[in-house]
């Protein structure tokens, strides 16, 4: 059987191979994981002709399976194009029992890709979208509902608040929530229980930042990283975060005072003249700069072009 699992949710790609796992395969499966960025199309071609030393089916899961990935990557990859063909031919024969999931951590597939067009009608797909800001709530509702918990509408609300779009999260929250409080849930309990400290550590990242202490910096990056924030939630909350600075300087620059500031963006009197204080310490070209290294490494880490931890490390080291 092939499967072609695909999308910028790791998180649920995850928990999906978990459950083909459980449901499709034997206890007794051998399972082989592979990055296809490490290995060879051949290699791939090889373990999947191999038996198993368990004598049922293996399970090959094939990560950052680039070759039926709809981009650009593909030209980009040093590879033979008759390994690609080699790898069809094995998998379409049918004389091998064993299964390969090819994974992607990207939003499109190749729809001209043989092996794509050979798992449409002999094995499964399955397509991983993000959730979007709008459809926060809807998901939130669906997920306790699905476990017969029932959640207030402005605990649906804060909870959304609090995990920053971060599918992985809110896995862990929603989990805890569940544990601790069973099946009826307040906002009250989402205060008490769900952590609020990821915009308190990227406004220190950032000040941190614009204080030139990189070390500072990287330390609180990498507390967070213990805690399994994603970079891409870091990226995505620094880039607020600089684009209201940049919001601030230019009220300022109008005549607006402070309230007025606060009152137009809809922020604290407080948090506005933080902003007057990273004003001094950068230049507005310094921050645009940030802002367009925050974008392009956004970029690469949703089409899987860069290390996605390196990727921010150098982030705060070239700051």
């Amino acid at each position: 059987m092939i499967y072609i699992l695909f999308g910028e949710q790791e998180l649920m790609i995850k928990n999906r191979i978990k459950r083909i796992i459980k449901d499709d395969f034997s206890l007794n499966s051998e399972v082989i994981k592979m990055s296809m960025n490490d290995n060879k199309i051949g290699k791939l071609i090889d373990e999947y002709d191999q038996f198993s030393i368990t004598g049922e089916p293996k399970i090959i899961i094939a990560n950052d399976a680039y070759f039926i990935e709809s981009t650009t990557r593909i030209k980009n990859k040093n590879f033979e194009k008759k390994e690609l063909e080699e790898l069809y031919e094995c998998i379409s024969s049918g004389v091998n029992s064993n299964s390969i999931i090819f994974v992607i951590n990207s939003d499109k597939i190749d729809q001209k890709s043989n092996i794509v067009k050979y798992a449409k009608t002999n094995g499964k797909i399955y397509e991983f979208k993000n959730v979007s800001k709008n459809d926060w709530p809807i998901y939130i509702k669906e997920y306790f509902n699905k476990r017969n918990v029932k959640i207030s509408d402005d605990a649906v609300e804060e909870l959304v608040r609090r995990v920053h779009g971060d599918l992985y999260t809110f896995s862990n929250e929603a989990t805890k929530l569940i544990l601790y409080k069973g099946y009826q849930i307040t906002k009250e309990d989402v205060l008490n229980l769900v952590s609020n400290v990821l915009e308190d550590d990227v406004f220190n990242i950032l000040n941190s930042l614009l204080a030139n202490n990189k070390e500072a910096a990287l330390k609180t990056y990498r507390d967070l990283r213990v805690q399994g924030v994603e970079p891409v939630s870091l990226i995505s909350l620094i880039s607020s975060s600089i684009i209201y600075i940049l919001n601030v300087k230019n009220l300022s620059s109008l005549g607006l005072k402070a309230d007025e500031i606060a009152t137009k963006t809809g922020s604290s009197t407080g948090r506005v003249f933080m902003a007057f204080k990273n004003i001094k310490l950068s230049s507005e070209n310094k921050l645009f700069s940030a802002l367009d290294n925050l974008y392009d490494i956004d970029f690469k880490i949703k089409h899987n072009l860069v290390d996605r931890f390196v990727a921010f490390e150098m982030f705060i080291a070239n700051f």
